[in-house]
């Protein structure tokens, strides 16, 4: 039977994974769309505007697809170990609203793919693309997703255990017709999770970046005690993207996307959790 209430899965004292059956919790610029497994330290949920684990996106020549409708399905298989599966209908895409008229979607869209281009490409000049987002919100454009017919529907299977969470997405019922790539969002909250490590580079806060290529083994996201932390590997049939953005009442996740082959049906990964106990 679907879920129809939140599901938690305790895997210690300390950390926690839920999972809603709607698109809770709804924060910030991405309050409509579904969420994939939210992470809780200590009873409280530090997703932010975060979209979870294992978050599946489609990009398009025209748009990128993302889900707005899921239906979730849990088998608890005894105390350590709890299987979660979540069907994602690829069935929003974001539009621009100025005090409630939408923005010209071809204008719009030109502005934001240069916008877009130089914030990742140009990262000392991030406090000014910062600024920039903060003067959108000031004069009143607003991201609103916008429901439109599915381009088909990703199931993701989340094996979770006490250390780790082994994921299966299963992208073969998407239409891949004009899909250059596929995109699946690994995020929690940007206050919480303040450090990245990837190799030997470690950066704090800001000067993780917004979108950074991972070139090594793998990478890992943590707080700035370094207590609790999540972890991905770079994969030969993947590339890894590790990213942080943190702007007022818009913007607050930390991250790894994995960008996909558009030829891929099936992609497998693990997360993996850390408590390091003071």
């Amino acid at each position: 039977m679907p879920l129809e209430k939140p599901f938690t899965f305790n895997t210690n004292k300390v950390i926690s994974l839920r999972i809603y059956p709607d698109n809770r919790p709804q924060n910030m610029e991405i309050a409509a769309l579904q969420k994939g497994l939210v992470l809780i330290v200590n009873g409280s949920e530090v997703i932010e505007e975060g979209a979870g684990f294992g978050v599946p996106i489609a990009r398009y020549s025209d748009r990128t697809y993302f889900s707005r409708t899921a239906i979730v399905y849990v088998e608890v298989q005894n105390e350590n170990v709890a299987e979660i599966t979540k069907v994602f209908f690829l069935d929003s895409v974001s539009k621009k609203q100025v005090h409630g008229a939408f923005i010209n979607d071809g204008l719009y869209s030109a502005f934001h793919k240069t916008f877009e281009k130089s914030y990742i490409q140009r990262g000392k000049m991030r406090p000014f693309f910062d600024w920039i987002m903060t003067f959108r919100r000031m004069i009143g454009i607003k991201t609103y997703f916008s429901k439109v017919s599915p381009r088909g529907k990703v199931t993701v299977n989340y094996l979770c255990y006490s250390d780790h969470i082994k994921v299966r997405a299963d992208f073969s019922q998407v239409d891949m017709t004009g899909c250059p790539a596929l995109l699946i969002l690994n995020e929690q909250g940007a206050t919480f999770f303040r450090k990245c490590k990837s190799g030997n580079e470690v950066l704090q806060d800001r000067k993780i970046g917004a979108w950074t290529k991972v070139n090594v083994g793998k990478a890992e996201l943590s707080d700035l005690g370094e207590r609790i932390s999540f972890s991905l590997e770079k994969r030969d049939d993947a590339a890894l993207y590790s990213g942080r953005e943190q702007v007022k009442d818009r913007f607050s996740w930390a991250g790894m996307t994995y960008a996909l082959n558009p030829n891929t049906r099936v992609f497998n990964y693990i997360i993996q959790l850390q408590e390091n106990k003071p």
